[in-house]
This record gives structure tokens, C-alpha cells and sequence, in this order.
């Protein structure tokens, strides 16, 4: 995903330049700006799981929720910038939804994994 953010943000570099209208430019780079950053997140939350030996059920399914927000948002962006579907629009909240709910159920899973270690020391 990360790759697609980079490969996404240079060739709209070049196909974006005949574009007058700012706005859909704006959109296109959130677009590539969320996937990149999202991108990063699954990055670092892989590297805590196979860092941990017994990752919980709950940290497991944080970036199934982020994974799929971030292509339901930056997707619907994706569409609104190059084809000008403005109806699109609806769609991003959806994926919205899903990246706050990764991260709240990331941040759960953090915090039940300390309360555990304080509780066995």
C-alpha cells in the first residue's frame, strides 16, 4: 500500500497538472497523504504483532479495520479527484469510520495488554 501511495502521488504529479480546478487537487493529495501515513501505521502495528509472541485477538484485527478504511476513503477520493463524481463524497465517511474504529480498537488492545502486565507483576 505504501508503494501505490508513492506510485499514486507521482503520476498525479504529471496527470494533475492540466487539472484547473484546485480542488479536485486538494482532494487527490489527501488522498495519497492518508494512504501514505495509513500505510505507515500498518507497517508499525505488523512489526508489534510479530514482535509479540501472543499478539490478542483484538491487536490482530486493528488493520483489518485500517486496511479496509483506508481503501474505502482514500478510494472514494481517489474517484471524486479524477473522474469529479462528487457523490463520491458519501462514501469517504464510511472509511473514516473504519480507520477511527482500527485505531480504537489498536489503542483497547494496548491498554488491556499493560493492564494484564500489571496485573501478573
Amino acid at each position: 500500500m505504501a508503494f501505490l501511495s508513492v506510485l499514486f502521488g507521482a503520476a498525479g504529479a504529471h496527470w494533475l497538472e492540466a487539472l484547473k480546478d484546485l480542488d479536485l487537487k486538494n482532494t487527490y493529495e489527501t488522498a495519497v497523504r492518508f494512504q501514505m501515513f495509513n500505510s505507515l501505521g500498518l507497517m508499525i502495528i505488523g512489526l508489534i504483532i510479530n514482535l509479540k509472541l501472543t499478539p490478542s485477538k483484538l491487536l490482530s484485527c486493528s488493520p483489518f479495520f485500517i486496511l479496509l478504511g483506508t481503501i474505502i476513503f482514500c478510494g472514494s477520493l481517489y474517484i471524486i479527484s479524477l473522474s469529479s463524481l462528487k457523490w463520491f463524497g458519501a462514501v469517504a465517511p464510511v472509511g473514516g469510520v473504519l480507520l477511527l474504529a482500527g485505531r480504537l480498537i489498536m489503542g483497547i488492545a494496548i491498554l488491556n495488554e499493560r493492564g494484564r502486565r500489571n496485573n501478573t507483576e
